[in-house]
């Protein structure tokens, strides 16, 4: 993209900084100053990912200026300062304030792993930004090394919110199938259950925090399609530079949100790890060039439903935001579905994406069950006569009359979206063989469902991304 020599009249283009799929980045003078030399400042273009389908760029589109002047309004130290929010039909410029720094992935890469005690300064200067995020109500949700600038002081500011900050505009988002984010750095549930909250800015800390203390991501794979399954099943490797900060890094690291360190915990733990006086980063281990950086190439990725289907079938995520399957819009209400997936309309009353060749046959008590008939997963839809008023207390009750083999829960929880509840447990089959069960209870159009997934564990990875295309789909008929 070639940018106006003069945007709004004011900033005057003076060379490009970065550029990443989701924006265009520039210094610019502020050429309006009546100072004797015209002060710097960084202009951002936010732009909408190729690879969309047109109804997902049209919601990305509609909320990207909203989005940005709701972070624009956030005041903080530790946070970027935004001047001014500029609307455009190509994507909103965003003029911001020019820090001279280097991002905390540049220091990483040209220093090697930080000690742990500033690792915990930093961590704490990231840890009171994201605190007034939360205060104003907003997420940030692009937490990632190459997010965090260091002055040559030792300031420490977080810059470069995701696209969607605000509950309405994250809804918006989910509800279209789309997810930002990078990869290393995302939190598990974002991406295979739709959900974001603090909790995944805290995911996201507690990757950054690895990251700087260890030298590397927590998950380090071959690409980003093992990226995706390691962080679909796995545990980041245990940390072995971290010492006193071990603790916030496990506690920040769970999988499941509500196991995670709260942010007065964190807040506390990376108190103790940190040195009694501040010290910058420690000296290079080779001579190099000092840069000068005011936004990083962040590396974000889209991730629609589709991309994430292929992530376990051989499919790989670019740098370049692109969704890896085509995706084929089939209704009047903008869903979605890979190409290689089929819609199934259910006399009962609902609609799910199904694998193409998947057999349906009838159920217990009313149910439908769909599987392949190669074998694998198995899919059981059962409609509820009513909505209970606690899900979570209904799933409770469903638990103690479950007659399963060696049966163990691994959570029963409620999520907001769609609203409704999960379990997921394991057992055995046929007295030997390792199963993984998922219950999703969703509640459509005045109606509530279960969706059960099983499948034997060695298998589960690799259904995840089929199973996600599954819950994103379903709905009632007319919803």
């Amino acid at each position: 993209m070639t940018p106006p020599g003069l945007v709004s009249g004011r900033y005057r283009i003076i060379r490009p900084l970065s550029a990443g799929g989701m924006s265009r980045v520039w210094l610019a003078s502020d050429e309006a100053s009546t100072a004797p030399i015209p002060p710097l400042v960084v202009v951002k273009q936010c732009t909408v990912p190729e690879g969309l389908a047109p109804p997902q760029r049209a919601v990305v589109h509609r909320w990207a200026l909203h989005e940005a002047e709701a972070a624009a309004r956030l005041l903080h130290p530790n946070l970027i300062h935004t001047y001014r929010v500029l609307p455009d039909r190509d994507g909103p410029w965003i003029v911001m304030e020019y820090l001279p720094s280097r991002s905390l992935q540049e220091i990483v890469e040209d220093s090697g792993a930080l000690p742990p005690a500033r690792v915990a300064e930093i961590g704490l200067a990231v840890l009171a930004a994201l605190k007034a995020v939360r205060r104003a109500g907003l997420l940030h949700l692009d937490v990632k090394p190459g997010n965090v600038l260091v002055t040559a002081d030792g300031r420490v500011v977080l810059t470069d919110f995701g696209p969607a900050v605000s509950p309405a505009g994250i809804a918006a988002l989910a509800r279209a199938g789309v997810v930002l984010g990078s990869p290393k750095y995302i939190a598990p549930e974002r991406l295979f259950e739709r959900v974001s909250d603090e909790r995944s800015d805290l995911w996201s800390l507690g990757a950054t925090l690895y990251h700087a203390v260890e030298g590397r991501p927590p998950f380090v794979r071959e690409n980003t399609t093992a990226i995706l399954r390691a962080l679909a099943d796995s545990l980041p490797d245990p940390p072995r530079q971290a010492g006193l900060l071990t603790p916030v890094l496990t506690g920040l690291l769970r999988r499941n949100p509500a196991d995670r360190l709260t942010a007065a915990e964190v807040e506390v733990l990376l108190g103790k790890a940190a040195r009694p006086q501040h010290a910058v980063a420690r000296r290079p281990r080779r001579a190099v060039r000092r840069r000068v950086t005011a936004l990083a190439a962040a590396g974000t990725v889209l991730i629609t439903l589709a991309s994430v289907a292929a992530s376990a079938q051989g499919g790989q995520i670019s740098g370049t935001p692109q969704a890896v399957a085509p995706l084929i819009a089939t209704s009047d209400t903008g869903v979605t579905r890979p190409a290689d997936f089929v819609w199934w309309v259910d006399p009962s009353g609902f609609r799910v994406a199904l694998p193409q060749g998947w057999k349906m046959m009838s159920g217990p008590d009313g149910s439908v069950v769909f599987a392949d008939p190669r074998g694998g997963p198995t899919l059981q839809v059962t409609r509820w006569p009513k909505r209970p008023k606690n899900l979570v207390a209904a799933l409770l009750a469903e638990e103690q009359k479950i007659q399963l083999e060696a049966y163990r829960r691994l959570r029963i929880e409620a999520l907001a979206t769609p609203p409704g509840a999960i379990w997921e447990y394991t057992f055995l089959a046929a007295g030997e063989v390792s199963m993984r069960g998922l219950r999703r209870v969703i509640g459509t159009a005045g109606q509530t469902y279960q969706l059960e997934w099983r499948t034997d564990r060695a298998g589960w990875v690799d259904g995840l991304p089929r199973l996600t295309v599954v819950l994103n789909s379903f709905s009632a008929m007319g919803s």
